[in-house]
């Protein structure tokens, strides 16, 4: 690198011994002064949060049976924190589920031949053993079968009484192996990491409900290391015999949730939420999925109310209640049980995995933004905070007259010394914040992808970083004190970031449309093109107004905020106005350069009769609302009896929009409503996969389609 000129450089160094902080100041700004969000970081701890989930999850463990008569270990260390800490109404409410809850006392896998060794103990691996496998002792003969996912994966192989070993997950061997083809239990090597973690385990379980005249069979988890040397001694000609001892019970269906709240000042009846999963089932217990979110909010709670009562952060208007939950199940139970809770929650920030070590993990620390489908102000007020923090925890080298080290270091003393790597995402399902938006609340979640012990029996509080838990627990102090907080003036620094970032997020979509048009080769391609750029930036226009209104809610008059924020609309109008101008001066730039004619913009036949045509969910009975992963759990009959063409036509709208796709279809657009709007939202979807993906899922009895 070369040194900067003589004068160049004396003038530098002037500026930053006159003032070495102000610039950084002006740059680094978030919706919080800076002194409160010193006294948050001053406050806030990593170790605390680390020491909670020691507490909670000293290890993966055999939940002894005497927890089902009471309350499991983890609700009665959340309750005594959460009173420790000066938290309001602590308490657990309990649910009766329809199913059953099971646990094992005794697990062992053994090889009996060609030599005798214990494979596996739930007492040392406590998820080797797939959850429902019923009490009994089976000794049999191992059967390879590769996969084991498809029928062919068995052809010209009896299994008939024996154990089946494939990679395929547990659930699926059992109805392939068991149900289908008399198998008396299943070995699974499924692994996310084959690789990279050899004696990784997933947590996994089988069917308790088999098919009439069936038995369930039982099923064990294998890491790929184990499943390798047992498949690697069947191909050299050796028999392998492995007896599986399960001894198990099973009782009433529970959730049980723990509730506290911090309580506003009595100004408005509004609240807001935080929430993160203390169970995800009673046997998978995750240290960092999901008890680092519990543990972490308990310290955002902790840290808050003393800040609170020393007078460093101001004193919340709304109550702030704090969920811990069996997940999405237990969110959904205990806001159908408090209706009152859920027609005044304004917000729910949900945080699902907290405290991984960045670095270890290959990881962002993640932001996911609520869905187009429920445009909210809360996103830009987490972005802001999140933002912030990341930007002073990493070394910038413009500031480094200033030394070289993080403007305003969040680290623990305990732990790394890391930058703060993020990342601001769209949607994704799959976790608490989803149920909250089932019942019409705002919700983000924040979480750490990837990471590589996900699901795991390697998922142990050594893989925790106390300064990660520290710099979430900034995040989201600042995010919750904002949306506790905010009155009028805070309502209208609010409503301008997100007009602000909603400019941006403006801009990103004429990007995005120009892209189209740059990269179209004919002028066929050059004309969808064009159409699908307009799209794109109508969408964001159309997202960006009603964030906008949604920031009303936080004004101490809602209904007079809403009229203060109405001028903007026609303003985004007016910008997308503005966008839509150039997106067509880039159109004709490139038809000049391709000779092509230029194109009015005209509806296809075929759009014409998708503007006609109305898909509506078919709710069946049991169903929720759906909005989740968007995926078809529970419909394994319907799958089973599609063609292969038909399973491919499925396939047509990819993963990542089925989600918005399953919202979409509970608002009654018409099918073209909603290829525009997934189009917009995300990148151009061919109409024509759009309605094979549809006659299919009306073919399952999910969707409904008419025409107006």
């Amino acid at each position: 690198m070369r040194s900067l000129p003589k004068n160049l450089a004396t003038f530098c160094l002037c500026a930053f011994a006159l003032n070495p902080l102000f610039s950084q100041e002006r740059e680094d700004r978030t919706l919080l002064p800076w002194d409160q969000m010193r006294s948050i970081i001053n406050e806030a701890s990593g170790e605390r949060a680390m020491h909670h989930v020691l507490e909670l999850v000293p290890y993966p463990r055999v939940r002894p049976l005497s927890e089902y008569a009471g309350n499991f270990r983890e609700t009665e260390v959340m309750m005594k924190f959460a009173r420790e800490y000066g938290f309001s109404n602590v308490g657990i409410e309990s649910f009766p589920t329809q199913q059953r809850l099971w646990q094992p006392t005794q697990g062992e896998l053994w090889m009996v031949e060609p030599e005798a060794r214990k494979l596996y103990d739930i007492y040392d691996v406590a998820i080797s053993l797939a959850g429902n496998s019923p009490t009994g002792e089976t000794t049999a003969e191992v059967v390879d079968v590769g996969a084991g996912a498809r029928a062919e994966d068995y052809a010209n192989k009896s299994v008939d009484g024996k154990i089946v070993l494939g990679s395929a997950n547990p659930n699926t061997l059992q109805r392939l192996a068991v149900f289908e083809r008399g198998a008396a239990g299943v070995v699974s090597y499924n692994s996310l990491r084959y690789d990279d973690y050899p004696d990784q385990i997933l947590s996994a379980g089988i069917s308790a409900n088999p098919p009439e005249g069936k038995k369930p069979g039982f099923g064990w988890a294998v890491s790929p290391r184990v499943a390798r040397e047992i498949s690697a001694m069947l191909a050299a000609g050796k028999k392998v015999v492995l007896k599986s001892i399960i001894k198990s019970e099973t009782f009433p269906g529970e959730l049980e949730v723990v509730h506290a709240t911090i309580p506003g000042d009595g100004t408005t009846d509004q609240l807001v939420g935080v929430s993160a999963h203390l169970y995800e089932g009673y046997i998978k217990q995750g240290a960092n999925d999901d008890n680092s979110g519990c543990a972490m909010t308990l310290e955002m709670g902790r840290a808050y109310i003393r800040l609170i009562n020393e007078g460093k952060l101001p004193k919340p208007k709304r109550t702030i209640h704090f969920l811990w939950v069996p997940e999405i199940s237990g969110t959904n139970a205990w806001l159908n049980a408090h209706k009152d809770v859920e027609q005044k929650m304004i917000a729910d920030l949900n945080f699902d995995m907290e405290g991984l070590k960045l670095s270890a993990s290959r990881s962002y620390w993640m932001l996911h933004r609520t869905p187009d489908t429920f445009p909210s102000f809360l996103n830009d007020v987490c972005q802001s905070v999140l933002e912030f923090v990341a930007n002073t925890n990493y070394e910038r080298i413009r500031y480094r007259g200033n030394g070289y080290k993080y403007t305003l270091p969040v680290t623990s003393p305990n732990g790394s010394m890391d930058p703060f790597t993020i990342s601001v995402e769209k949607h994704y399902g799959s976790s608490d914040h989803v149920t909250y938006m089932q019942h019409g609340i705002p919700a983000v979640i924040f979480v750490t992808w990837p990471d590589m012990w996900y699901h795991s029996s390697h998922d142990t509080p050594d893989k925790l970083d106390p300064t990660q838990f520290k710099r979430a627990a900034v995040v989201g102090i600042g995010a919750m004190s904002l949306l506790a907080s905010a009155g009028d003036e805070m309502a209208t620094a609010i409503a301008g970031e997100s007009i602000a970032r909603g400019s941006e997020r403006m801009g990103d979509s004429e990007r995005k449309g120009l892209g189209y048009i740059s990269d179209a080769s004919d002028p066929a391609g050059l004309s969808q093109a064009y159409k699908e750029a307009r799209n794109t930036v109508r969408h964001q226009a159309e997202v960006e107004k009603a964030v906008v209104r949604s920031s009303n809610v936080l004004f101490n008059n809602p209904s007079e905020g809403l009229k203060k924020l109405a001028a903007f609309e026609k303003l985004v109008d007016d910008r997308a106005s503005s966008l839509q101008n150039e997106v067509t001066a880039y159109y004709r730039l490139r038809a000049e350069q391709k000779k092509a004619p230029v194109a009015r913009l005209e509806l296809t036949a075929g759009e014409k009769e998708a503007s006609r045509m109305v898909a509506e969910r078919v709710v069946r009975q049991g169903a929720g609302p759906g909005g989740g992963g968007g995926g078809f759990g529970g419909q394994a009959a319907a799958l089973a009896n599609l063609s292969d063409q038909e399973r491919v036509s499925l396939r047509k709208v990819p993963q990542h929009m089925t989600a918005e796709l399953n919202i979409l279809l509970g608002q009654k657009k018409s099918v073209l409503e909603i290829r525009d709007f997934l189009s917009g939202e995300f990148e151009p979807l061919p109409l024509e996969d759009l309605l094979e993906n549809l006659r299919v899922q009306e073919k399952m009895g999910n969707v409904k389609l008419s025409t107006r």
